[in-house]
């Protein structure tokens, strides 16, 4: 690697996290120093830490892509870093009071972790679903931009969806502190996440094939129900087998035992993972 490519791929980073940093302050109203130094809030904090790890894995992601030549790779990262903050910013914005009921800033400033929590976690689903859109290869920047919308609306759909799963009202309980329904959430996200970027990256053929293609890799996502009313239901916490008012959802709606929805992240998660990894 060169002097000149060093100093490009330390560069990039640095001035898109100015600009994340600057969009984000715009967006919460006030000053990252205010928020995380003078009021201390760890519902900030937790937001923001789920924000820059989106940012910086897109940029990981964007800068790991083949170059295409010097003033290329500063035009691609340009357009598709500054794209990809906004997006970021703003499509996790949108899901996080559509779909899950959450007004961002103002549970960040009740400090309410258990919401921030949750916002991070659509931080980092988002970003995943943009870096795996940018990960494939062919098709320009409209289909780039396609795959992205379609991908996020694939994870707010399922999302909303497997909610249904819980005999409890997830948007109630998160939205009064309940940090083991966040915890939970959260996992989902960030597994829907890996699941809808594994699916939207590839080689982009014809504009049919690859959305068949991007269908047929979203349908391993029903296994993430039997995952929590089986192998954590049954076979960790040894309940007995039911569909609805199981002893997980007892655990995190009455108990709010964060044990419980940790185990329920982590089993989405590794899930997730091991999915994308041998299919």
């Amino acid at each position: 690697m060169s002097v000149t490519e060093v100093i490009f791929v330390v560069a990039a980073p640095l001035i898109l996290l100015v600009l994340a940093r600057l969009v984000l302050q715009w967006v919460l109203g006030s000053s990252l120093r205010v928020a995380l130094t003078d009021h201390d809030n760890p519902a900030m904090g937790l937001a923001v830490a789920g924000y820059l790890f989106g940012v910086i894995w897109t940029i990981t992601v964007l800068l790991g892509t083949p170059g295409r030549g010097w003033w290329q790779d500063v035009l691609d990262v340009a357009l598709y870093g500054g794209l990809g903050i906004v997006l970021l910013t703003a499509m996790t914005l949108v899901s996080c009071r559509f779909f899950l009921g959450l007004h961002v800033r103002e549970q960040l400033e009740a400090h309410n972790v258990a919401a921030a929590v949750v916002v991070a976690g659509a931080y980092v689903a988002t970003s995943l679903t943009y870096s795996g859109a940018l990960d494939g290869e062919g098709g320009g920047f409209w289909i780039l931009l396609l795959f992205f919308v379609l991908g996020q609306l694939a994870l707010l759909a399922m999302t909303y969806v497997f909610r249904w799963l819980t005999g409890y009202d997830d948007v109630q309980e998160i939205g009064s502190g309940n940090l083991a329904a966040g915890v939970a959430q959260a996992g989902l996200l960030i597994a829907m996440g890996i699941v809808v970027g594994q699916a939207a990256s590839g080689e982009f053929t014809t504009l049919a094939d690859s959305l068949l293609s991007f269908v047929i890799a979203l349908l391993v996502v029903v296994v993430f129900y039997p995952v929590r009313q089986l192998v954590v239901q049954c076979l960790i916490l040894g309940g007995p087998i039911r569909f609805r008012s199981t002893l997980l959802d007892n655990e995190v709606a009455d108990d709010k035992n964060i044990a419980a929805g940790l185990l329920e992240a982590s089993a989405y998660l590794s899930t997730a993972l091991f999915i994308t990894s041998v299919i």
